[in-house]
């Protein structure tokens, strides 16, 4: 790494120099605190007694300790010509946060297996602290969560924040530091094991890393050295509205420390990519459009965006309130127009007739870059699973593979939270161990139809090749919809009722139905269709969905 490059902003391997690194005896320790007087390192090496750093010109302290050793706890403390303060090192890979310390450990692991070359066509979100409070060691999760996401036709597993953090409520977001894995989730070792694991089985793995925010604990980041190279200086931008702490990348500093983070997660972790969060919290000041751009995150993005492909990696973000008014250019972004239809479904069927226009806007504007589903945020909000917050007549369980239905032929990739796939009928709670494999208490088959569903999906490139087309066609009826999936020579007619009515529909092709959720197989009426000639009459009952080859 150089130096002089991490004090400009152009660092991307900033974590190669800083923090605890290996010598052939002991460990050297490098941190970077400009603005103070003295640091001094102590450590379980050392009996905490104060061991004064050697400083450069640079604001680099350095101090090599032939005793240090893996498993030793340890912390910086900063002097500045007000307070002496103790700090966790922002670029250690394990904190124990319990009682403020980092830790040094050996996180060395050789991959056998290359990164996913393919975009990611089906997504499931994960979120590991539930996984992990299963009675079971972190070998066996990780191999289980893999078995389960190749069982159920996933191409990759999202998982929700890595880093270490202190408040459980959090799950991850406003992290200790970036480059910190938590341990609630086994070692790292234990974790590049399940990434190259995943590669080996075909699944590529996405981890959201939160970049706009920190936890605002004095032992952490703000105000490191006594001055504000990773947060603002002024207290109406120095807090976000959730009470976390802003990254200012208008200093270089935080620049070169976060783009280390990512260039870490790519190359020391084989990440087939990663995902920012509720970007709008730095795209806009505080969050909110009406405050304006903030163009010195704007443009840092860019780079970001440009760091990642440069290591043939994907980049993802979430929003809460863009407008879509400017161009961000990441690979792909998720489409929140998803929770209109959890709105749908939660609606009365003799009300699902007004949310026609929504449902035109997904089908004539979805597209390869649009990720649509349902994430942790739509299965967890008003204490309600996906499946619980179905409108309750009797048949929750066909409306929810209507549902599916719709949405694995939409022109999209699609992303589901865990447990959704079977339509579990539990609150989720991140206080509670989740076993994805042990559902009590689900809508019946719709385990059975998700496979055979999404089979269909990964199988037809009509359905899920990124140069599809999707053509809307004029039908009458009252909360129905029918539409023409189409690349080269391969062609489907779908037709989706969300509403409590009957209807039969003459064919304007001749067809073969390949799916319905009214099959017999799938505990349905057994009112399927077959082959269909032109002007024939298709049946497609109450709340039904059907998928049709046109021949």
């Amino acid at each position: 790494m150089s130096t002089r490059d991490y004090l400009q902003g152009k660092s991307i391997d900033g974590y190669e120099f800083f923090g605890a690194h290996k010598k052939d005896k002991g460990y050297i320790f490098r941190v970077l605190a400009p603005e103070a007087e003295e640091v001094f390192l102590i450590g379980d090496f050392n009996d905490w007694e104060k061991t004064p750093m050697r400083r450069y010109k640079t604001g680099v302290f350095s101090l090599t300790d032939n005793k240090a050793k893996v498993g030793d706890r340890y912390q910086y403390l900063i002097k500045t010509d007000k307070e002496e303060v103790k700090k966790i090192d922002p670029f250690s890979r394990s904190v124990i946060y319990e009682d403020d310390s980092s830790e040094i450990i050996d996180d060395t692991y050789k991959f056998k297996n290359k990164k996913i070359k393919e975009v990611p066509k089906n997504i499931l979100q994960v979120h590991l602290g539930s996984l992990f409070k299963q009675d079971k060691d972190s070998k066996t999760i990780f191999d289980e969560l893999i078995k389960y996401a190749k069982n159920f036709n996933y191409t990759t597993i999202y998982l929700m924040p890595i880093n270490e953090y202190q408040n459980y409520k959090s799950m991850g977001y406003a992290p200790l530091t970036l480059f910190s894995y938590s341990k609630r989730y086994g070692s790292i070792k234990d974790f590049k094991n399940f990434v190259d694991k995943a590669h080996k089985n075909n699944i590529g793995v996405i981890a959201e890393i939160d970049i706009s925010e920190f936890d605002g604990d004095k032992k952490g980041l703000i105000n490191f050295d006594g001055s504000d190279i990773y947060n603002y200086q002024y207290d109406d931008i120095l807090y976000n509205n959730y009470g976390s702490v802003n990254f200012d990348i208008s200093e270089d500093t935080a620049k070169s420390y976060v783009k280390s983070a990512i260039g870490m997660y790519l190359d020391d972790y084989k990440l087939d990519g990663v995902s920012f969060p509720d970007i709008d919290n730095v795209i806009y000041w505080q969050g909110e459009s009406t405050r304006g751009i903030n163009n010195k995150w704007f443009d840092f993005l860019k780079e970001l965006i440009e760091l990642i492909r440069d290591k043939k990696s994907l980049s993802l973000a979430s929003f809460n309130c863009y407008s879509g008014d400017i161009d961000l250019e990441f690979d792909m972004i998720f489409d929140n127009r998803s929770k209109t239809l959890v709105n749908l479904i939660n609606d009365l069927p003799i009300n699902r007739e007004n949310y026609k226009n929504h449902i035109y806007n997904i089908l004539e504007n979805s597209s390869s870059e649009n990720i649509l589903g349902f994430s942790f945020a739509d299965s967890t909000t008003n204490e309600a699973s996906l499946a619980m917050k179905i409108y309750s007549d009797g048949k929750k369980a066909k409306q929810e593979k209507g549902l599916l239905t719709f949405l694995y032929t939409l022109k999209s990739p699609k992303i589901l939270f865990m447990g959704d796939d079977r339509g579990d009928l539990k609150t989720f709670s991140i206080y509670e161990a989740f076993d994805p494999n042990n559902i009590e208490n689900s809508l019946e088959d719709v385990e059975s139809y998700y496979k055979d569903l999404t089979s269909l999906f990964l199988a037809s490139k009509a359905l899920n090749n990124r140069e599809s087309s999707l053509e809307l066609l004029d039908i009458e009826g009252y909360s129905l919809y029918a539409y023409k999936r189409a690349y080269k020579n391969e062609e489907y007619l779908v037709i989706i009722n969300f509403t409590d009515i009957d209807y039969q529909i003459k064919s304007p092709y001749n067809l073969e139905e390949v799916l319905n959720i009214d099959d017999l197989k799938y505990h349905g009426s057994g009112n399927i269709n077959g082959k269909v000639t032109k002007g024939e009459e298709i049946n497609i009952e109450a709340f039904g969905a059907g998928i049709f080859e046109i021949l």
